[in-house]
């Protein structure tokens, strides 16, 4: 045989495989959606119970290359109140092994099937489809591999809201990988531009995200978190623009043999009025101890509250509420503000709290009651300075620029020493250098404060009369 006819028997030979693939993806497509549409269903219901929310496959068409699915999402409404959500999804599904977009676009590893999802235009999302000028508002295309895991691009238009107040959003481009059963979801993505114009006008440049996270066997969604914006700037009544940039917020949840911990960071890279740069920010949280099904149960209550109708059921929420903060404590959770951090021109002051919680007898107990029991330990620390607070008054010359700039210098100084003087005067700081330091610590109902045992009515005098102030 020839070269030639070697190639065209090969040519057949691969025709034919996948138009038996295909046929054999077709026959078992539908049941594949039908699988995912229940595990869906069913996730929805223990993320977001007392609600009645749900999908389902409202229509399928299934050919030999291709098959067109019709997805419906709705949200029941309660009674008496407004009319329920009701969305459809279009799917056009090419079968695998080999489906043509993926060999023009020169990908050869057989998949079960690529899906390409859009939003329908319908009358709940007649708004939406304005916005973005007729096209899809939200498209999907995913491949599915006979191994059950999916990967795919994530694509909202451009979206423009015209008016007296309007809005333009510039779109967002997303990539994915997950599985049917819902298990682990990688995702990174970029939103270029959003603005708002009215009163005051709202932009933000530059958002970039990136989630990784993995089921574990608790159910918890376990893995990291990151998103960074470049700037985010407000104008009111035509003055400077007040913007936020180099903006990063991380987090990092894993299970320890105790529980439950979350990693939290923020951090606000500059801040600047006009030209004029006002300083920055950097602040840290940790939640440890945390029992994994509690935080699975108030996670699904607050779903339940955001979607469901509390007016409804005030008592089932409040017992599950109850119920699952008091399986919370009986863990003894700690929660940790690491690091708060305000950084100006001359000077930086930090702050740091640990609290660790612990389970009451009852919460509806007095608050004079409850609080001593709810508090196991607590420890604060602040680090004042004194540099940073005259150049926070000092920006007041910035906001108000008729203000004299000797008075105001003169104002920062005063200020600055009568707030050194009040802390020495009142035992609640102390001074070293240029910063006022505080310490207080609070375990087995007694209290110290910069080192020495205060007892706890003095103390929320002191805190009191600070705020009465």
């Amino acid at each position: 045989m020839t070269k030639a006819g070697i190639a065209a028997t090969a040519l057949v030979v691969v025709a034919a495989a996948g138009i038996a693939g295909a046929w054999y993806t077709g026959t078992r497509l539908e049941g594949v959606l039908l699988d995912s549409i229940e595990q869906a269903n069913q996730r929805m219901q223990s993320q977001f119970p007392n609600t009645d929310l749900a999908v389902e496959l409202a229509g399928f068409e299934r050919g030999w290359f291709s098959s067109q699915a019709r997805y419906r999402l709705l949200l029941q409404a309660p009674e008496g109140g407004e009319p329920g959500l009701e969305v459809f999804v279009n799917d056009h599904i090419e079968h695998g092994p080999l489906p043509l977009s993926r060999l023009t676009s020169f990908r050869w590893w057989p998949v079960m099937a690529v899906s390409h999802a859009q939003l329908e235009q319908g009358e709940a999302l007649a708004e939406l489809f304005a916005a973005s000028a007729g096209r899809p508002p939200v498209t999907l295309t995913s491949s599915v591999s006979y191994t059950n895991r999916i990967t795919g691009e994530l694509q909202v238009a451009p979206l423009n809201w015209p008016g007296e107040q309007s809005a333009t959003f510039s779109g967002l481009s997303a990539v994915y990988a997950t599985d049917t059963a819902g298990d682990g979801l990688k995702l990174s993505g970029r939103v270029d531009s959003v603005e708002l114009k009215g009163q005051a006008n709202i932009s933000l440049v530059g958002m970039d995200f990136v989630l990784d996270r993995q089921r574990d066997a608790s159910g918890l969604y376990l893995g990291s978190g990151r998103l960074e914006l470049d700037q985010l700037a407000a104008v009111v009544d035509g003055r400077p623009a007040l913007s936020l940039s180099e903006m990063v917020q991380s987090d990092v949840t894993r299970l320890d043999a105790d529980g439950a911990r979350m990693e939290m960071t923020y951090r606000i890279g500059s801040v600047n009025y006009g030209a004029n740069r006002l300083g920055s920010m950097d602040m840290g949280w940790t939640l440890s101890r945390l029992d994994p099904q509690s935080v699975l149960d108030l996670a699904a209550i607050y779903n339940s509250a955001l979607l469901g109708d509390i007016e409804q059921q005030p008592q089932v929420l409040s017992e599950q509420l109850e119920a699952a903060l008091g399986q919370l404590l009986e863990g003894q959770p700690r929660v940790s503000l690491d690091n708060f951090s305000i950084r100006t021109t001359n000077g930086e002051s930090r702050f740091s709290l640990g609290l660790d919680l612990d389970r009451p007898l009852s919460l509806e107990l007095p608050t004079e009651v409850l609080v001593p029991q709810l508090i196991d330990r607590l420890e604060a620390k602040l680090v004042l300075s004194k540099p940073m607070l005259m150049d926070m008054v000092r920006h007041k010359a910035l906001f108000q620029p008729q203000a004299d700039q000797a008075a105001v210098e003169q104002e920062a100084a005063v200020l600055v020493e009568m707030v050194a003087g009040m802390a020495e005067m009142l035992q609640l700081g102390q001074i070293e250098g240029d910063n006022i330091l505080s310490q207080l610590s609070y375990a087995g109902g007694s209290a110290k404060l910069n080192g020495q045992p205060i007892a706890l009515e003095d103390l929320v005098g002191l805190l009191a009369g600070m705020q009465g102030m």
